[in-house]
């Protein structure tokens, strides 16, 4: 990764969901590529302590912390406007903040089934809407949605939140199609099964049975880190990349291959 020093000319991003397992790979891997760094998670997460010992290790303040809920559309609109008056424009956004909700069918509640839709699709699409236009501005710009291989129907008990994956892959695919003449290129990871506070869930006391569990599963018989996903991230954001756009790519040791 080529490192721009420029303060004029180095590229911004925006990261939702920054101060989790992935986004802290992902906005870490996007400061050491020489972006400047939007870090947005909730006021409560460690984001802020994240962004400092990032500013820190790169000895200047290159990223932000930005306290916000995915869940207030709203809010989270008008948190675009001094965003945009501050930087002149976001080059890249990356939404990957998420909820994951587990329930059969018949046990979760509309307000669980409203509040996945909201926080793993809707707030996407009120991000791409807001700061697509300043992408336009600048000449062109990328944006990246983090989907899963929850996706792929492997699993029971997953209904809202497969559901608000496949709205991400919908999003993805309208959006390079109608910002692509606009030099915009939209693309989607899918991560699959990648070792994270969140994966603690399915674990508790035996990280061992679910690690059987998963490579058994795998093409590739070694467990991913939240790196092999924020690599992909990067190559959908960087030039090596320019000529690929609407693409779901699967980041999951050949467990599905779809």
């Amino acid at each position: 990764m080529k490192q721009d020093n420029d303060s004029r000319t180095r590229k911004k991003c925006l990261v939702t969901g920054g101060a989790g397992g992935l986004g802290t790979a992902i906005c870490t891997t996007l400061l050491l590529a020489g972006y400047q760094v939007f870090m947005h998670d909730l006021p409560e997460s460690p984001g802020a302590v994240l962004a400092a010992e990032m500013n820190k290790t790169a000895g200047e303040d290159l990223v932000t912390f930005i306290a916000g809920d995915l869940s207030d559309l709203p809010a989270l609109r008008e948190q675009c406007v001094p965003l945009l008056a501050a930087t002149g424009g976001i080059d890249v956004l990356i939404n990957n903040g998420g909820i994951d909700t587990i329930g059969a069918l018949d046990e979760v509640s509309l307000d669980e089934f409203h509040s996945t839709q909201t926080i793993n699709a809707s707030a996407a699409f009120v991000l791409s809407q807001a700061l697509s236009p300043g992408m336009k501005e600048l000449g062109g710009g990328q944006i990246v949605n983090v989907m899963s291989i929850i996706l792929s129907g492997g699993w029971n008990a997953r209904v809202p939140y497969a559901m608000s994956k496949g709205s991400l892959l919908g999003l993805t695919r309208a959006l390079a199609r109608e910002l692509g003449p606009f030099n915009i290129r939209v693309n989607a990871v899918s991560p699959g099964a990648i070792p994270t506070n969140m994966e603690r869930k399915f674990w508790k006391d035996s990280r061992e049975e679910l690690d059987k569990f998963i490579l058994e599963r795998q093409s590739l018989k070694f467990r991913a880190t939240p790196q092999d996903v924020a690599d992909a991230v990067y190559f959908l954001v960087s030039e090596q990349s320019r000529f690929i756009t609407g693409h779901e790519l699967h980041v999951n040791g050949g467990w599905y291959m779809g």
